[in-house]
């Protein structure tokens, strides 16, 4: 191994650009076929990239599901809005750009891993586990706020790292940085401020104030957006923090002590399956949990007079999320959105540790977490990010099916639309890819039959002129919608049209009908 290492020193820069490459590769492999999950959230965020690229300042950034007052940060607005105006409006566009940016994260994965253990050889088989991670590759497509953390988190580890280890600047602030960044991201990652604490505190005989300081002023300027928000809006996110530390929240609530543990491991298990064994989650989380206990025992049986080792700095990384559960974690989707980097730094130091010195199992076992992930990768991306929505197969490829169907029956003529979609009655999601596709490659749009849009973003669908009989009834995916509100919505449509046709594209149903009580 120490040849391998003095080839890998000598060469490491070309191969970390090759991985680099190579994750970019796989980021990319699916977005000309089109495979982008794109439902409301992400239309909604479209159109406010809209309004910025138009000149309308944002401070206020996405609501956070379930919690009344609380919201992420504005960034991601910020960030999607380059990634909009570089892709001219196009989501395929956009996640380009955005899984150019989840590639660059490969350095962030080598260099933490060489801060740990200086040796490029675990450096290098981290970033290689990074760029093939199942997860990272879901995340890296997927047009939501919570894709940042992906980022960001890292930076909170290698400058708090750097920090403990050294007297430079760059570490506080790099910490302060990533943690403000991450909070913008997604607002529940704050609980990674536990580790910073935890690990100042052990030091603290080192820890100067001046650095303390600098890291407390580079996180407030990285939320300086959210706190502007809270003076602009009344301080909405301090009413919906102490909502979850209220206990108002009844799902964390009525959780007993051993659900909360049943759904910590889960999570746990199935972030640690979808980068070691993808293939089966409760498989590759049983074996992602075993290795991180075997490696803190190894620790605490050979532990030096070092505080800091890769072992418990890591597992701080990986098991923080434990302390955001009680007050409504679990709640939040994409709460540990961030932890992929630090799971493959783990496991390429864990292999490179334990089993470099059995030359085949070392390369076999390395060739295997590679094989695994590329499997999921061909057999799952294809259907968009599956892994982070709840709409299956509701993939723009699918979406612009459903509009070509609708202007090649129309053949020419205008035709009216209406939607059953989730959120129920709100039509955001159509408008947008109406507005930006079907009017860009057919020359007009469609009317519009459904319940009013007043209020809501993208409401300039008009209501349909004398004469307009060609109508066409797009469901979407029913799941989760009471089935009431669905013998409804249809009760609404065939009372006012006639069914001619239907056709579905994945889990998108268009019917084809027409207008027969025209007023």
């Amino acid at each position: 191994m120490n040849n391998l290492e003095q080839v890998l020193k000598r060469y490491y820069k070309f191969i970390l650009f090759a991985i680099f490459i190579l994750a970019i590769i796989l980021r990319w492999w699916y977005l000309p076929a089109k495979a982008v999950s794109f439902a409301f959230d992400q239309a909604r965020d479209a159109f406010v990239v809209q309004e910025i690229l138009g000149g309308h300042i944002k401070i206020l950034g996405p609501s956070v599901n379930g919690i009344p007052g609380l919201y992420h940060g504005v960034l991601y607005y910020y960030v999607l809005a380059l990634a909009y105006l570089v892709g001219r409006g196009s989501p395929i566009g956009a996640a380009y750009f955005m899984g150019f940016l989840n590639a660059l994260t490969v350095f962030g994965v080598y260099l933490l891993t060489y801060l740990l253990t200086k040796k490029h050889t675990p450096a290098l088989i981290a970033s290689l586990i990074f760029a093939f991670s199942f997860e990272a590759t879901q995340y890296a497509a997927w047009l939501s706020n919570p894709t940042m953390a992906i980022w960001f988190v890292p930076l909170i580890y290698i400058g708090l790292y750097l920090w403990l280890k050294g007297k430079s600047v760059i570490g506080p602030l790099v910490a302060g940085f990533g943690l403000g960044f991450s909070i913008q991201s997604n607002v529940a990652l704050g609980y990674h401020l536990l580790p910073v604490i935890f690990w100042l505190w052990l030091f603290r005989k080192e820890v100067r104030r001046k650095d303390v300081m600098i890291f407390l002023g580079s996180l407030i300027f990285a939320v300086s957006s959210m706190i502007l928000a809270e003076f602009k809006f009344g301080f909405r996110g301090i009413s919906g923090i102490y909502y979850l530390l209220s206990s108002q929240d009844m799902a964390p609530q009525t959780l007993e002590f051993g659900n909360f543990l049943v759904i910590y491991l889960n999570q746990l298990g199935k972030s640690l399956a979808y980068t070691i064994f993808p293939l089966k989650v409760s498989f590759g989380g049983l074996v992602g949990v075993i290795l991180l206990f075997s490696a803190l025992l190894h620790w605490v049986k050979n532990r030096g007079s070092d505080l800091i080792s890769w072992e418990p700095f890591l597992a701080t990384y990986i098991f923080v999320y434990i302390f955001a559960l009680p007050f409504g974690g679990s709640g939040i989707p994409h709460a540990m959105s961030g932890v992929t980097a630090g799971i493959a730094v783990f496991v390429g130091i864990f292999i490179w540790k334990f089993l470099s010195q059995y030359k085949y199992l070392f390369i076999g076992v390395i060739f295997l977490i590679l094989l695994f992930n590329s499997i999921k990768i061909l057999f799952e991306n294809k259907k968009g990010q599956t892994n982070l929505v709840i709409q299956g197969e509701s993939t723009l490829a699918n979406q612009l099916k459903t509009i070509d169907y609708t202007y090649e029956k129309a053949n020419g003529k205008g035709f009216s639309i209406n939607t059953l979609t989730r959120p129920l009655y709100i039509n955001t999601l159509w408008s947008y890819l109406y507005n930006w596709y079907g009017k860009q490659k057919y020359g007009y749009l469609p009317s519009w039959t459904g319940r009013d849009q007043v209020g809501q973003l993208g409401n300039n669908l008009a209501r349909p002129a004398a004469g307009v009989i060609e109508h066409f009834y797009i469901i979407e995916s029913t799941y989760g919608i009471p089935e009431m509100y669905v013998n409804l919505a249809q009760g609404e449509e065939d009372a006012k049209s006639t069914l001619i046709g239907q056709q579905s594209f994945g889990e998108i149903t268009i019917q084809e009908r027409k207008i027969t009580n025209e007023k």
